[in-house]
């Protein structure tokens, strides 16, 4: 019966089928239009997750003339701005310019999770020129969670950003975001091996020990000169306080099991 009333008749079906987008374009090379070719040198590609210190290096990027690396694809902040493009190709073009700094290079930041979406559409290291990879992790994977957690939970993922929802203790929000970071993490690295390219490796703590060694490295692989007169900042804060070890103790109280692999069991 169930057959019998999906049987097109007269093949009115199989039109309305061939009307409607079922099938997805392949993703494509975006041609980069010469007047905003000849104003690149060279492109940096954030390869990270979330709280993973990438705001801050956003920051002190721009400051040092070294692109402005957003959320270019995805970013909530870019897609709420009114009239900011909704397509994957015109996002890449705003990255190139907005993104751009004087010195003529550009920046982009980009998760796992983004860059997965961002691939049906775009062949993203084919359309870059002269693009060079930075690894940004964060080697306190467990505060990375509570972080992301955190600031899911309040919305206050910028130390400018206020909210008035009050923090409150979540393990399984704790343990999903942790599970969530690993894929992301797996994902970059299983990419990175696969299609052998080299990158430059950040974390979190080098940046906090050491901004001004950071920046140097990554002056270095665009082969551009700082302008040390400059003061570096980000214009963000940290905001890890004594909440979030409060919470790291009762996580590790409610899920450490160095016995084995298995964890609870997560909703």
């Amino acid at each position: 019966m169930v057959l019998e009333l999906l049987r097109p008749a007269g093949g009115v079906f199989v039109e309305t089928l061939r009307g409607m987008h079922f099938v997805r374009r392949s993703p494509a090379v975006v041609e980069i239009p010469p007047n905003i070719l000849s104003e690149l040198r060279a492109g940096i590609l954030i390869c990270t997750s979330p709280r993973s210190g990438s705001n801050h290096l956003a920051g002190l990027m721009a400051s040092a003339g070294l692109g402005h690396p957003l959320e270019w694809f995805g970013g909530r902040r870019l897609l709420e701005l009114p009239g900011y493009p909704r397509d994957p190709r015109a996002q890449l073009l705003r990255a190139l310019t907005d993104g751009r700094s004087s010195t003529g290079v550009y920046a982009i930041k980009l998760f796992a999770s983004q860059f997965t979406q961002l691939a049906k559409t775009v062949k993203l290291p084919a359309s870059l020129p002269n693009l060079n990879y930075v690894r940004l992790t964060r080697d306190d994977l467990l505060g990375q969670a509570i972080s992301w957690a955190r600031a899911r939970q309040t919305r206050e993922f910028r130390s400018t950003e206020i909210s008035d929802v009050p923090p409150r203790y979540n393990g399984q929000a704790i343990a999903k975001s942790l599970e969530k970071l690993l894929m992301e993490n797996v994902a970059w690295d299983g990419w990175f091996a696969k299609n052998g390219l080299s990158f430059l490796s950040l974390t979190y703590e080098q940046l906090q020990r050491d901004p001004a060694g950071s920046l140097a490295k990554l002056a270095q692989l665009v082969d551009v000169e700082l302008n040390w007169d400059t003061k570096l900042q980000s214009g963000l804060e940290v905001q890890r306080d004594a909440i979030n070890e409060e919470w790291r103790k009762r996580f590790l109280s409610e899920y450490a099991d160095p016995s084995s692999f298995r964890n609870r069991t997560i909703k």
